[in-house]
């Protein structure tokens, strides 16, 4: 893979926890750290992984003086396009203390709206402290898709660091920015704190390229784009793009092997884009920055 070597400068933000009885406002400090060089090899390839978040540009650690949950919301319309598939992997940003070699826990739940319900998924994994890292993980227990219960990915620090959770500004989508506390419960970030943030983190879904009779016959690029996506196979009849929110934000019948889509007005995320030829159907992630 091509290393094109960026700078991030990566803003560490904590929330000060000034909780009222009726869970009011968390106060948000930041504090700014030096440049971090990143190579663009660390970041997971695009095609089966997936996260909320489009832009890794500003990236961010948050804490808020105790242990806390934190995590994605994976709804069930979302997750049906990828039934037959597994949950097996997951990608983290090492944005700890240098200090510090700290264990997390990842936890997976099936099912619930507000909250997480039923664990399916739970293991302990060791980041070095080597800021600026992205380490992959396999899960011990992979989790499988069938499309009718929402997919709770959340993570927890014990509280050995001040800052554990990498994060992004808000994305504007609630389910990247769930929270959990002890004694408070889940909540949107956003509707306890005057500034949100996304979580920074990726899940590999397995089995998601060969979804449809003809996947590999279809081609879409340059993915990553910033404008036009090129598709190409033959027989093209129909094209839809859908949102991480199960949206339908483009849809349109096609006619001919090759069409051109313009994402250039859609917001920075990850789309898929469903194919349909005369021969079947193909659905691909594309990655709009």
């Amino acid at each position: 893979m091509k290393k094109n070597v960026f700078f991030l400068v990566c803003t560490f933000a904590m929330i000060g926890m000034m909780q009222a009885q009726n869970r009011g406002e968390i106060q948000l400090e930041s504090t700014e750290m030096n440049n971090v060089m990143i190579t663009q090899d660390q970041i997971p390839s695009v095609g089966s992984w997936f996260s909320y978040v489009g832009d890794y540009s500003s990236p961010q650690i948050i804490g808020i003086g105790m242990p806390f949950n934190w995590g994605y919301m994976l709804p069930a319309e979302l997750m049906s396009e990828y039934v037959g598939c597994s949950l097996n992997q997951f990608a983290f940003l090492d944005a700890g203390e240098e200090q510090f070699a700290t264990t997390y826990t990842i936890n997976i739940y099936l099912g619930g709206d507000i909250a997480p319900d039923s664990l399916v998924s739970t293991q302990e994994f060791e980041i070095t402290g080597t800021v600026g890292d992205v380490v992959t993980f396999r899960l011990d227990t992979p989790v499988d898709i069938d499309g009718t219960q929402n997919i709770w990915l959340t993570f927890y620090n014990d509280g050995s660091i001040q800052y554990p959770a990498p994060a992004v500004a808000d994305v504007g989508n609630p389910n990247s920015r769930w929270l959990g506390i002890d004694g408070y419960g889940w909540m949107d970030v956003a509707s306890v704190s005057s500034e949100a943030y996304s979580w920074l983190a990726w899940v590999y879904v397995d089995g998601y390229d060969w979804i449809g009779e003809n996947a590999e016959s279809v081609a879409v690029y340059p993915n990553p784009t910033t404008g036009n996506v090129n598709i190409m196979a033959l027989g093209i009849t129909h094209i839809t793009v859908m949102n991480t929110l199960g949206q339908v934000v483009y849809d349109s019948n096609a006619n001919g092997n090759a069409t051109t889509l313009d994402m250039s007005p859609y917001e920075a995320g990850i789309y898929m884009v469903r194919v349909t030829t005369e021969s079947g159907e193909s659905v691909k992630l594309v990655t709009k920055q």
